[in-house]
């Protein structure tokens, strides 16, 4: 007598459950196990036969068995493709799987460069603020920190090597814009006010070599020196830079061929 299996069923509600990119595998795993299934169900039938049995049935039994050893000679090649298949899938998952992780590595790095996540590391803090208050005769102007000084430090920092940058914690990206409008400095579309903390993630000894340089910020060194304005910078061991909160939306630019 055979035994008879019902395997199928379950298993498919198992594979029904699984992530697409499982299936194959959970599929040749499947088939190969009936298969096994099958052999040793071939097997169980190859008992001995028993001597009271007629001349006509004994003959009927061994062509039964001849047949069954067939069947099973083609199971076992089967088996053999089948667990074949399987080690190639788990080749090719164990590849996958690297190849994924190595986008996820750089995936992460890109975000980082494009400000995208929080950042940490050592570099230069540079503080901006407003002179003291100016006469009445006095260009009140000359005593304020505008929107082209911030940004001359920002360029410099660049120019440094710098990796990330945030002024007032709103981290500078390619979309970034600094900007007046009337006496307040917008960066990033947001409103900011002096004091102006501008953190730089990078080397901080090129950093202040170049912020410090008599060749650069020139302007803003004048200012500090005549009217008071307050030009600081200070090397940072470790500092946290937050991410860029806003968007960036795309209406005319699309993927080149």
């Amino acid at each position: 007598m055979r035994l008879k299996f019902s395997l199928v069923s379950p298993a498919l509600k198992i594979i029904r459950g699984l992530p697409f990119h499982h299936v194959p595998l959970m599929a040749v795993a499947l088939a190969l196990g009936i298969l096994c299934a099958l052999q040793w169900n071939s097997q169980l039938v190859r008992r001995p036969l028993s001597p009271a049995y007629a001349p006509d049935r004994n003959a009927r039994a061994s062509l039964a068995i001849q047949h069954l050893e067939a069947e099973q000679e083609e199971l076992k090649e089967t088996i053999g493709r089948l667990r074949e298949q399987l080690d190639e899938y788990q080749r090719r998952a164990a590849a996958n799987k690297e190849m994924l992780e190595e986008i996820s590595r750089e995936l992460t790095r890109q975000k980082m460069l494009a400000g995208l996540l929080a950042v940490k590391g050592p570099g230069v803090q540079v503080i901006l603020d407003d002179g003291q208050a100016a006469p009445v005769t006095a260009d009140p102007n000359a005593y304020l920190i505008h929107d082209y000084d911030l940004r001359d430090v920002v360029n410099l920092l660049w120019m440094a090597g710098s990796e990330a940058i945030a002024i007032n914690d709103e981290r500078i990206v390619a979309t970034t814009s600094i900007y007046c409008v009337g006496s307040t400095i917008m960066v990033n579309d947001t409103r900011t006010s002096p004091p102006y903390l501008i953190r730089a993630i990078g080397d901080p000894a090129l950093q202040e070599d170049l912020l410090r340089n008599p060749a650069y910020l020139k302007e803003i060194k004048r200012k500090a020196e005549l009217y008071g304005l307050r030009f600081e910078i200070t090397r940072m061991e470790e500092m946290i830079l937050p991410a860029y909160k806003g968007g960036f939306p795309i209406r005319y630019a699309k993927p080149g061929d």
